[in-house]
Order: structure tokens, then C-alpha cells, then sequence
């Protein structure tokens, strides 16, 4: 291999190192989109009939932190071990803290662990930009008198909602027959779902990104 080659590959690897570098800065650990203050005091669930029921909280996008990456849910104890969930990432194109127009963003399909008491358990998801207001969620199918989606009583901002059908359209959450915004209920409060955001990628990842792809090509000449 001569000088340039050698040269080059040298520049490559820095390049790939800065990159790695800039996204891993990125990085958080922690959820920062957060409503409740970790008391769940009560937990809902249908009462007189068999449900897909669907729960969340309606956030605003803030600087910083603009990629949702993870959702963190605490459930009720009541839940078994290993049954279905999903959840689910909504943008809302009005901004008017109603998800009921949301657009779905991004979905997991997963099973649950065992849940402790006013314990959240956290779910990757597929990575999405929000901008604006966005709403995080989560679905299961529950039995008539099966609970699962717990709540803090203690911080009512008006922001949680919750969507009863026999099958929710996710394409149309303002479909289903029965939703509501939890202030207008007498079941008060804030649902313990939180979501991590992360800076969208950076300019200089970006220009680094297209700088290592240049020195690529340069190498397939040498």
C-alpha cells in the first residue's frame, strides 16, 4: 500500500471515531419527557366488557431532544407475566394537545415483565423525530374486569387520555366509541408513561458522515 492509501485509511478511521464520538455524546439514559412524579395511586381498566384499551400522555417537543428512542411505562401489579403490549408513538399534525388526529410514528410489539409497584419498565422503540406536540401510548387487549394502566393522582395536567374499542385504529384514534381526556373524568390524574428524546443528528455528524464516505470512495481508486 502506498503513502496515500496509508493516508487515508489513517483519515478514515478518525473520521469513523468522531462520528461515533458525536452520536454516543447524544446519548441519554434517562427519560426526559416525564408528567407523573412516581406515585401511582390507582389503576383503570374495563370494568363491564371485554376492551382493547389504549393509554398515553400528550408531550411537546423540546430542544435537545427531538428523537424518541425509548418509552418507560409503569403498569398495574395486576398484569401477568409475558401478555401482549404495544407501544406506540403519535405525532399530532394541530399541535393542540388532542391526540384524537395523531399521525402513528412508531410501534413496538413486545410482552410485559413481571411489574413491580410503581415500577416503570422501558421499551425501545424505532427511532422518530417529533416536532410540535406528540402523544405516547400504550395498547393491550384486556378482559372485563382486568386492570392494567396505572395512574398518578397527584398531577393533573390535562394531558392523558384514554381510548376504549374492540379494535383500535391506530390510522384514527378519534374513531374509537369511547375516549376521553382524563380532566373531564372523575378519575383524575397523570398515566405513568414517560418517553426518552435524544438531539436529532447533528450538522457535524452529518458533514463527518459524508466526509467518511468521500475517503471511502477515494480508497476503492488507491
Amino acid at each position: 500500500m502506498n503513502r496515500n492509501g496509508t493516508a487515508a485509511r489513517t483519515m478514515e478511521a478518525l473520521v469513523l471515531g468522531a462520528i461515533i464520538l458525536s452520536s454516543a455524546t447524544s446519548v441519554s439514559a434517562d427519560p426526559n419527557y416525564v408528567l407523573d412524579d412516581g406515585s401511582g395511586a390507582y389503576n383503570i381498566g374495563p370494568s363491564q366488557f371485554d376492551a382493547q384499551l389504549l393509554w398515553g400522555n400528550y408531550f411537546d417537543a423540546t430542544p435537545g431532544a427531538e428523537t424518541i428512542t425509548e418509552i418507560s411505562v409503569s403498569l398495574s401489579t395486576s398484569v401477568p407475566v409475558g401478555a401482549p403490549i404495544s407501544i406506540l408513538l403519535f405525532d399530532d399534525p394541530t399541535d393542540d394537545l388532542d391526540p384524537t388526529d395523531a399521525d402513528l410514528l412508531a410501534r413496538t410489539d413486545t410482552i410485559t415483565v413481571a411489574p413491580a409497584f410503581n415500577e416503570f419498565q422501558t421499551f425501545d422503540i424505532p427511532d422518530a423525530a417529533v416536532s410540535g406536540g406528540f402523544f405516547v401510548a400504550v395498547m393491550m387487549d384486556l378482559q372485563q374486569g382486568q386492570i392494567a394502566a396505572h395512574m398518578d393522582d397527584s398531577n393533573d395536567l390535562g394531558r392523558s387520555w384514554l381510548f376504549f374499542d374492540g379494535e383500535i385504529n391506530l390510522d384514527d384514534l378519534g374513531s374509537s366509541p369511547l375516549y376521553y381526556n382524563m380532566a373531564s373524568t372523575p378519575f383524575n390524574g397523570t398515566w405513568m408513561i414517560r418517553a426518552t428524546g435524544v438531539p436529532e443528528p447533528s450538522s457535524i455528524a452529518i458533514m463527518l458522515l459524508g466526509l467518511h464516505i468521500l475517503i471511502r470512495r477515494q480508497n476503492h481508486r488507491w
